[in-house]
């Protein structure tokens, strides 16, 4: 028996687009970074207003999310992307035009806004496409670029700096935005093959989120990633001062270790790839997960024991953050999996509760403690025991570590979805 056509989104040019999408919010946060002081010299104004040029586009784009997920299942994945897409090359131009701070601003909020649309719908098309153990394989690619993104946007964007102007980091990232929009509606067919016309009514969002909410796998899922995502954001937004006021590492060798500490994300992300088509999803994440409070601990016990060095700090954050990367893509597939019919609405909320309960967290610590090796220590061994804590005792049934094994054979080389009927509308 003659097996299916592969679908054209399962190319490599097309999941290279994907993974494109997918990207496009970490590098509009950081590709103009390096340009910010030089922004705040022209516009004759403080680093703390113009760094409202970060804010307001992260929360743009963790509420835009919860539009275009269930726009995307009403209209359809390629017009709602490829509309956010639209906003966000608006927004990029804006910016790239803007006479003062608050047309800025306001370029970077539709940046946001469209943006958003780039993870929910990137997710769902996967989703959409590939069976389970497939979708682990290309989520992790997504993670992989997620990761990458951070490491290579700052570099192009020092780089435009140095040699041009501020305005031609954004001209880029229109570039960019236009470029990817071509490529999806070249390359990637629909892939919502049962739109709901209801899916923006409010009680049509009502019901679908009671069942997200009363689905163990998909809240599990959820809380792990956010508490995992803490852990990450709180090496983030501290790791200059630890590094370099607390360990005497200059700006090169801080460089290097936050380079080193993001690959240990891509890393993990690879590790998550090929273990997909041979462990089930449980199985994965749980090691994921212990790995990554193994590693804290240790950091916890260093600075417990007054052993301040990089290696100490460095060496435990890289095997938590590869923990994450591991744990991602498939913990993602799985919850994901369980609501074909309303892909983009889930992949939207899983996001936006991500990033929500990070940032919480985030805010909540340095609220409380002055960033310190065993500030830092602390803070993400609390995240990583809690999300090891949350994922023994919910034990949710398709993230359970003795779940099936992958498929393999004829069904699986196919990779056509496997997911349960819709519900009748």
């Amino acid at each position: 028996m003659q097996a299916p056509a592969a679908s054209p989104v399962e190319r490599p040019a097309a999941t290279a687009v994907l993974v494109g999408i997918a990207a496009l919010a970490p590098i509009a946060v950081d590709v103009f970074l390096p340009s910010m002081p030089s922004m705040s010299r022209e516009f004759e104004t403080g680093t703390g207003t113009l760094s409202l040029a970060v804010t307001l586009f992260i929360f743009a784009f963790a509420g835009a999310q919860l539009f275009w997920g269930p726009c995307s299942d009403r209209a359809g994945r390629r017009p709602a992307l490829l509309a956010g897409l639209a906003l966000f090359v608006a927004g990029s131009i804006l910016c790239l035009a803007a006479p003062s701070i608050p047309v800025l601003l306001l370029g970077r909020i539709l940046q946001g806004l469209g943006g958003g649309a780039g993870p929910a719908i990137a997710n769902a098309v996967v989703i959409d496409t590939y069976r389970r153990e497939r979708a682990i394989g290309v989520l992790a690619l997504i993670t992989l670029s997620i990761a990458l993104g951070p490491m290579v946007a700052p570099v192009v964007g020092g780089l435009i700096q140095q040699h041009a102007s501020w305005r031609l980091v954004f001209a880029l990232q229109a570039a960019i935005g236009l470029t990817l929009a071509a490529a999806f509606a070249a390359l990637i067919p629909e892939t919502n093959r049962s739109p709901d016309p209801s899916a923006l009514a409010l009680s049509r969002q009502a019901a679908s989120y009671r069942r997200l909410f009363r689905s163990r796998t998909f809240i599990t899922a959820a809380l792990l990633m956010g508490l995992l995502f803490a852990g990450q954001l709180l090496f983030i937004s501290t790791s200059s001062f630890v590094l370099v006021e607390s360990l005497g590492a200059s700006p090169v060798v801080f460089g290097l270790c936050f380079g080193f500490v993001s690959f240990g994300i891509m890393a993990g992300a690879a590790a998550c790839r090929r273990l997909s088509s041979r462990w089930p999803p449980g199985r994965i994440v749980l090691l994921a997960a212990s790995m990554g409070w193994l590693a804290a601990a240790v950091m916890a016990a260093f600075a417990v024991a007054g052993a301040r060095s990089l290696p100490a700090t460095v060496l435990p954050a890289f095997v938590i953050l590869a923990g994450n990367g591991m744990a991602r893509p498939a913990a993602t597939a799985t919850a994901l999996g369980e609501f074909p019919e309303t892909a983009g609405l889930a992949s939207a909320v899983m996001g936006f509760i991500q990033m929500a309960l990070a940032s919480a967290a985030s805010i909540a610590f340095s609220a409380a403690l002055e960033p310190g090796p065993g500030a830092l220590a602390g803070g993400m061994l609390a995240a990583s025991t809690s999300a090891l804590a949350l994922l023994l005792l919910t034990r949710p049934p398709a993230l359970s570590p003795r779940a099936p094994a992958p498929q393999t054979g004829a069904a699986a080389a196919t990779g056509t979805p496997v997911h349960p009927s819709p519900p009748p509308r």
